[in-house]
């Protein structure tokens, strides 16, 4: 979560600014700061997904979990995530108040901006809450060949082999907090999950009953529809490992 600017960088971005806005600069120092701290207070009030490296993830579980489980639990994550061939950040904290509609299409690319689903009826479609969210954006092994009630088996199965809490791989997250996620890996990497134009499936249902999934990553944005599978198997859509872990007030 910590970054620290290089004085390289710094110089770098001074270098390409013309005299008479490097005397600006030099001639204002006030107004600088008083820029710079608006710019960060915006882009923290925009910003509602985190990575977090194992060690802060560890620390601000600690409220929750003693000092021992806490790592022993990010280290169970890195090992399945190291398992899946993934090596970035496994968990990530999250800023109450992002939705689905909203604050999905502002934070990266959604085909037409998601337009066509502003006027659905949605279940299981509330704000995110202040949680820390263990993720890992590689859809689950063999997920995508296995209906609803099978992937759920699936999840039995890793929650297991990898010793999880009973209340982690025991969903598959609401449309929000993937959308969210996958557009914040994104951004930290610039790449698209899930892989290959897949689906992920997602706990948000329309009205009627149907599934919303996302997928199909490419050049016109992240796809959230229901389309015809229901909860059957399709070759294309699978589903992420999660596991969500509330935030104490104090840490949020």
């Amino acid at each position: 979560m910590q970054r620290k600017a290089s004085f390289n960088a710094v110089a770098d971005l001074i270098k390409g600014l013309s005299d008479e806005e490097q005397t600006a600069l030099v001639d204002n120092p006030a107004k600088l700061k008083a820029f710079v701290v608006g710019l960060l207070r915006e882009i923290a009030e925009s910003t509602y997904f985190t990575s977090l490296s194992d060690d802060e993830a560890a620390k601000l579980l600690a409220p929750k979990y003693r000092k021992k489980e806490a790592a022993c639990l990010v280290r169970a994550w890195r090992k399945f995530a190291s398992d899946s061939g993934y090596t970035g950040p496994v968990v990530w904290k999250v800023r109450a108040g992002f939705t689905l509609k909203l604050h999905a299409p502002k934070a990266g690319r959604c085909y037409d901006n998601w337009k066509y689903l502003q006027g659905w009826e949605l279940v299981n479609d509330k704000p995110t809450e202040d949680t820390l969210i263990f993720w890992i954006p590689v859809l689950l092994p063999d997920s995508p060949t296995k209906t609803v009630n099978q992937q759920m088996e699936l999840f039995v199965k890793f929650r297991k082999d990898y010793k999880l809490p009973e209340h982690h791989l025991s969903s598959f997250g609401s449309a929000a907090e993937l959308a969210g996620l996958i557009m914040a890996h994104a951004k930290r990497t610039g790449k698209r999950v899930p892989e290959r134009c897949y689906w992920a499936r997602t706990d948000t249902l329309r009205a009627g009953g149907d599934r919303l999934n996302l997928g199909v990553f490419d050049g016109s944005g992240l796809y959230c529809d229901d389309w015809y599978w229901g909860d059957g198997a399709d070759g294309y859509l699978g589903c992420f490992a999660l596991g969500v872990e509330a935030l104490w007030p104090l840490d949020t």
